[in-house]
């Protein structure tokens, strides 16, 4: 049953026939994939019988081909109208051959049979390993590793997994831990790079760290639970969940309107990593971007009164940010960026004047041309396909003879295919012209993509910086001045074109840039208090 086996079967039947031969290898997907779409080869095979390229063909036994009824009753169709022998390792089927045609279906239906009874081998074979322990393939979940097709526990990742579940069970916010586990450069299994609350909140509610998981079968409903090694205590894991649903039960609760923030979860501080909060008081003059570290501390240490006031005892970000003004420089920031991106210029650019670059030119009555003559190929096509199917009833009311019938078919399938081909560059060619009547300026076009953004909703630019920028960390280098470090998810910033023949100017490449920018952000120095003068 063996690849190579089955190749050696088929060509020994070509010699013995005295046929040239074609090798058709799928390797094993023949086994798992019933539907022609997905079986390249197979459906390359069928095309090359339907256009008359294939004759005989050979394969060790029928589930070679398809151990699926509709599948094997299109092969047996097109075989029999295209003229194909069927070879296997007992024989040989003509398949214009009423009794050759039955006992083919005869073989298609237990070939069919077989293949349901090796599925539902398969799923009992499957459900008896998961009750005895062993995992059934894919990778692990963080924290552990395969040993002898069963869990076993990472011990590198294990302790992190600790620290997670220690750290919200102490009500530790998801995001401060994310930044704990991004600063130790401890990364997701599944993609590298850092961890996202989404994948976090996954993680909280892993029954596997409490030693099982379930399994339900998708046939019978039947659901099987398996023992795993625990990576944590229980009384760890009840806390975890106790916290997880009072946080569900606090966020779905009725909430006064808060207060729109456009950089937060963008906005870190570069000096612990903490991802930054907004505060805003329309009544008591609050509306500013702020490190929650020094508060999050006093709660979890009960740092005593007189040392809470005292300005960089935990974090050097002692000075918050204008929450408007920061949003406008950001914001003005990043439109300035794309503005003169050369990399998203030629994005634009590829949108208006397509992959090629270069706009057609055309009159109207070469379009109008190009259109009457595509309808009457149409014509002329479908008068060409409707003599295949005339050419096929001759043949087998025995009008021509069989020396007649493959030349006159090749010729026929021959011109088929030229009209063809002569439409889809006539079509080709009015949808460039037609496009090209609706192309503006490209360099308009940006200047509109740009103009547009301007226009944003807070929720819109909201939206567009998440897409664009991966974190903006806040950095304060004196009383007045911080700088603000923009990281973008491409390299767009002090990008340009560079001319692959700089003498002729011909040919253009996009020079990649860097994907950061610093913005320089002022505030005024507190005012200070004017104290009262007694007149002497």
């Amino acid at each position: 049953m063996s690849l190579d086996f089955q190749r050696e079967l088929g060509e020994k039947r070509a010699k013995d026939l005295g046929f040239d031969f074609k090798v058709w290898n799928e390797g094993g997907k023949s086994s798992n994939h019933e539907e022609i779409d997905k079986r390249p080869v197979l459906s390359q095979l069928l095309t090359e019988i339907q256009r008359g390229a294939v004759k005989h063909l050979f394969v060790y036994d029928q589930s070679r081909l398809s151990r699926n009824d509709y599948v094997s009753s299109i092969f047996r169709y097109e075989c029999n109208k295209h003229g194909v022998t069927l070879y296997n390792k007992e024989g040989k089927y003509d398949l214009a051959n009423p009794q050759d045609q039955f006992l083919k279906q005869i073989l298609d239906a237990v070939g069919q049979f077989d293949n349901a009874q090796r599925t539902e081998r398969t799923r009992l074979g499957k459900l008896a390993r998961i009750r005895q322990g062993y995992w059934l393939g894919g990778p692990p979940p963080y924290g552990y590793e395969i040993k002898d097709r069963k869990l076993v526990v990472n011990e590198n990742e294990s302790k992190w997994i600790r620290v997670i579940f220690e750290r919200y069970a102490d009500r530790v916010p998801l995001m401060d831990i994310k930044a704990e586990l991004d600063r130790n450069g401890v990364e997701p299994r599944r993609k590298r790079g850092t961890w996202t609350l989404g994948s976090l909140q996954a993680l909280l509610r892993n029954s596997h760290y409490v030693g099982h998981y379930d399994f339900k079968d998708g046939k019978s409903g039947e659901e099987i639970r398996t023992d795993c090694p625990p990576i944590l205590s229980a009384d760890l894991w009840t806390r975890v969940q106790a916290t997880r649903e009072q946080n569900m039960v606090h966020r779905s609760a009725t909430n006064p309107v808060k207060h729109f923030y456009l950089l937060k979860t963008i906005l870190r501080c570069g000096h612990c990593g903490t991802w930054m909060s907004g505060i805003y008081s329309e009544h008591q003059s609050k509306n500013h971007y702020y490190c929650p570290k020094k508060e999050r501390q006093w709660r979890k240490f009960q740092i005593p009164d007189d040392e809470k006031w005292k300005r960089g005892r935990v974090c050097e970000m002692t000075r918050s940010l204008n929450l408007a003004a920061t949003d406008d420089l950001v914001w003005n920031a990043v439109l300035d960026a794309l503005s003169k991106s050369s990399l998203i210029k030629e994005a634009v650019k590829r949108d208006a004047l397509g992959e090629g670059g270069q706009r057609l030119k055309a009159s109207d009555h070469e379009v109008k041309v190009s259109t009457n003559r595509v309808r009457q190929l149409k014509k002329t096509l479908a008068k060409s396909e409707d003599s295949l199917t005339d050419l096929e009833a001759e043949r087998l009311m025995g009008r021509i003879t069989p020396a007649q019938y493959p030349k006159i078919k090749e010729t026929i399938t021959k011109e088929t295919l030229q009209i063809k081909a002569e439409i889809e560059r006539l079509e080709a060619f009015v949808a460039g012209v037609q496009q090209q009547k609706s192309w503006i300026d490209w360099v308009g076009k940006f200047r509109k993509k740009i103009d547009a953004y301007k226009s944003f909703t807070p929720e819109q630019k909201k939206e567009l910086l998440q897409g664009l920028v991966t974190v903006i960390d806040v950095h304060l280098i004196d009383n007045q001045t911080h700088w603000l470090e923009v990281q973008f998810q491409l390299p767009l910033v002090d990008d340009n074109i560079e001319h692959l023949d700089v003498t002729k100017k011909s040919g253009y490449a996009v020079k990649d840039g860097t994907n950061a920018l610093m913005i320089e952000m002022n505030s005024r120095p507190y005012a200070k208090k004017k104290s009262l003068q007694s007149m002497g």
